[in-house]
């Protein structure tokens, strides 16, 4: 029976070295800070652009009930047509301008008004109003005040949507304010004062990218009228964002870096 020969060991050096403490880099609160900025950001610039919207969809219905309420005062269209005619441009305004609304801003109004009411229910909402009876029961006089009443109507807006687009614009100039000092305050504490800059007018453009494009698949994954989880795709896809953004950032700079290290521009 032949003996089993031991492999002698051998020594390996190399530039590992062991039994020792290795620091990872880390800034959680400037990655924090970065992540709020472009959260700061992106709602400040929704809330501008909702109020502007609300504006123009205000103005839009008012122009609208007046052109109308002139034709049929002078004849050139019965009440009937005018409130057929308000309650369809109506309706379709109301859908272009969720169109250009943000996401969690458009699931606020869906969950008080899915869909723009029907001619119909217009017709029967004045009628039970004015005479407390439905559209089909009243005489040819009474119709043409329950027509007139929808067209009437069709000028004014929700005042408490409208009132409530305001609040947040004016939060939204507080939020521009609290956003710009945090990234001032991060540029004047950095030793590289342009490159700081230039990250965090990087991060914050990530940022928004990121909750616009999260926007894009709300009605996809929340459906209609569901405000919180709209409201809540916005945080991820902005800090989303903001994150890949970041890490992007970092990335380039150290290849950067490195190309300059080696003597190559």
């Amino acid at each position: 029976m032949s003996e089993v020969q031991a492999i002698p060991s051998v020594p390996h050096n190399g530039p590992f070295q062991t039994n020792r403490e290795h620091s990872l880099k880390s800034n959680i609160l400037g990655d924090a800070r970065d992540s709020l900025e472009a959260a700061g950001a992106k709602f400040a610039a929704d809330a501008i652009s909702d109020e502007k919207v609300r504006g123009r969809y205000v103005d839009g219905i008012k122009q609208v009930s007046r052109f109308v309420q002139s034709e049929v005062d002078s004849g050139k269209m019965t009440s009937y047509q005018g409130a057929k005619y308000c309650n369809q441009l109506r309706n379709q305004i109301l859908v272009e301008t969720r169109k250009v609304t943000s996401s969690w801003g458009k699931a606020i109004v869906e969950k008080r008004k899915p869909l723009g009411p029907t001619l119909e229910e217009s017709l029967n909402k004045y009628s039970l109003r004015l005479f407390k009876k439905p559209y089909a029961a009243l005489s040819v006089a009474e119709k043409d005040k329950a027509n007139y009443a929808v067209v009437a109507s069709a000028g004014r807006n929700d005042i408490n949507f409208t009132d409530g687009t305001r609040l947040l614009k004016n939060a939204a100039r507080g939020t521009i304010l609290l956003t710009g000092g945090l990234a001032a305050y991060a540029i004047l504490a950095a030793d590289d004062k342009v490159t700081a800059a230039s990250r965090q007018g990087t991060v914050i453009q990530g940022g928004l990218l990121g909750g616009y494009l999260a926007g894009l698949g709300t009605s996809l994954l929340c459906g209609p009228g569901a405000p919180i989880c709209a409201i809540a795709i916005a945080i991820v896809g902005t800090v989303g964002g903001a994150v890949v953004t970041e890490y992007a950032f970092d990335q380039y700079e150290i290849e950067i870096q490195e190309l300059q290290r080696w003597g190559i521009h």
